[in-house]
């Protein structure tokens, strides 16, 4: 009994305090071979970040869990894609299942079956493959300022509606455009009945830091090591 006692107080001490914040990365455009910045990741750089990831015993675990604040296991990384672009559905997605992790996509539901975008039967498939789906609005406004959305049956619970019709799932997760938010921009995301908002690199609110998720943007110069001492700087 007292083995089992300690054993399991050893484990509990290897989890990630409640509150914690698990590191967060953001991809937004896998580019053509050769492209790299903040923006842009060539599929081959997106690859070899992955594998290192991988082989150093990162996880993916579900995101959901951050709106419960329940301990995390160590090497856990959410891997988020912005923007709905259709290469997060031909290069991302395969190479995120061969290393055994799966991604959250957020989608601006104006652009869906657009060229150069995601199409409703991409989506499907993401999530039946595993993979998070979540709103990046309809348009992508841009907001500044102490305001909100002015719209919110567009940008957010219409959203939030045509994804769930998609997948015939509920859809809790969004991505601030631009990374912007504020406390009247978490009243409305919070009344749409989302569950966690991320952000990028700004403080954490104080009152809903389940709504205000930091991410990392990666830079498609970085090798997978480079990467996990950025994620090592920014979350510790």
């Amino acid at each position: 009994m007292w083995l089992i006692f300690y054993l399991l107080q050893s484990f509990a001490t290897t989890l990630q305090p409640a509150g914690a914040q698990v590191p967060v990365i953001c991809y937004h455009n896998l580019a053509a071979p050769g492209a790299g910045d903040m923006l842009h990741v060539s599929p081959a750089t997106f690859r070899q970040q992955l594998q290192t990831l991988r082989d150093s015993g990162y996880h993916t675990p579900d995101p959901a869990l951050l709106a419960k604040g329940a301990p995390l296991p160590p090497k856990s990384v959410i891997i988020t894609f912005d923007d709905s672009h259709a290469d997060h559905f031909l290069t991302a997605a395969p190479a995120l299942e061969e290393a055994g992790f799966r991604g959250v996509f957020f989608i601006m539901t104006v652009t869906i079956g657009k060229k150069g975008y995601l199409t409703t039967g991409q989506i499907r498939t993401l999530h039946a493959h595993g993979h998070w789906i979540g709103s990046h609005t309809w348009d992508h406004p841009r907001i500044t300022g102490e305001g909100g959305f002015p719209d919110t049956q567009i940008q957010l619970t219409g959203t939030k509606a045509t994804l769930e019709r998609i997948t015939g799932a509920p859809v809790t997760l969004f991505a601030y455009p631009y990374g912007f938010w504020n406390e009247t921009i978490v009243a409305q995301v919070k009344k749409a009945g989302y569950k966690v908002a991320f952000q990028l690199s700004e403080k954490k609110s104080s009152t809903s830091p389940e709504f205000s998720v930091r991410r990392i943007m990666v830079d498609g110069r970085w090798n997978g090591r480079q990467l996990i001492r950025a994620m090592h700087e920014a979350f510790k």
